[in-house]
């Protein structure tokens, strides 16, 4: 039982974090109504950073000079040596542009930078920064059991990619900070598997099958993640605006997320955008 000289405290506490909630809803409700800024400028980087982490079948490859090393681990990569970045990053700001526009924003491309200017909206320019490819096996493992005394566990590995991006995100005509945030993704190899017990002989064997990624499936992930991190960028602007707008010495107690299919503000759980500074 709560003792008494508790509950009043408790109470209080508990209606101070009912207030800041509403208050921090509110100003999430506010910022999509506003829509603002409306306009952004998307850049893109010269070059994508490969990096490949699965060790060739080289002999003496541990002898090999660093730069020995990073040449023999990109030309024997199953995928990262047959990235065009010009295809890449043409998915990624297309995704992205997709994605911000179903938000509301005007986007341009570094191309139209100069409309973007001309415009004289106070928006935002976008520029991914880094753009980081790891190719490497993730480990996979399936357990089954078919007696009390009979467990399986079936271990293999899997093509991947990571993909990791910074963000710097700056508002135009503002003296603001200038925001670096990180998300990162991954693909697999596509496999379907199971165990299929043989009862008149008691063996229990693994079937499977694999569909490898392709070169393509990468530049599809590029335009599907990038089209995703929009709505990542909006809730950050979006709990952004909350911070700064609550009154001095109050925090955020939660961070928001905007449905925009069904034009709910709620309680975010999942991915969201890292600040590195």
């Amino acid at each position: 039982m709560l003792r008494k000289g508790f509950l009043f405290p408790a109470v209080v506490l508990t209606f101070i974090v009912l207030l800041s909630c509403s208050a921090e809803r509110k100003l999430a409700v506010e910022y999509v109504r506003k829509r603002e800024p409306a306009s952004a400028l998307l850049i893109a980087p010269d070059f994508s950073y490969r990096y490949n982490f699965k060790i060739p079948d080289i002999e003496n490859f541990y002898e090999l000079s660093a730069e020995q090393k990073d040449s023999a681990l990109f030309f024997s990569s199953d995928l990262l040596q047959y990235i065009n970045d010009s295809t890449l990053f043409a998915a990624y700001l297309n995704g992205l542009s997709t994605g911000l526009g179903n938000y509301g924003f005007r986007t341009y491309s570094g191309e139209s930078a100069r409309k973007f200017i001309e415009s004289g909206s106070d928006g935002l320019i976008i520029n991914l920064a880094q753009l980081e490819l790891e190719e490497y096996l993730d480990s996979i493992s399936d357990e089954g059991t078919y007696s009390e005394e009979e467990n399986y566990n079936y271990q293999f590995y899997l093509n991947a990619i990571n993909f990791n991006s910074w963000f710097e995100i700056a508002r135009v005509n503002k003296q603001d900070t200038t925001l670096v945030l990180y998300t990162s993704n991954k693909i697999t190899d596509k496999f379907q598997g199971g165990y299929q017990y043989f009862p008149y002989t008691g063996d229990v064997k693994y079937y499977y099958s694999i569909d490898s990624i392709t070169v393509d499936d990468v530049y599809n992930s590029a335009y599907s993640y990038s089209y995703y991190y929009a709505g990542l960028i909006f809730d950050y602007l979006m709990n952004d605006y909350i911070r700064t707008h609550l009154p001095p010495g109050v925090m955020p107690v939660g961070y928001y997320t905007y449905d925009r299919i069904s034009g709910i503000v709620r309680k975010g759980f999942g991915q969201r955008l890292i600040r590195i500074r």
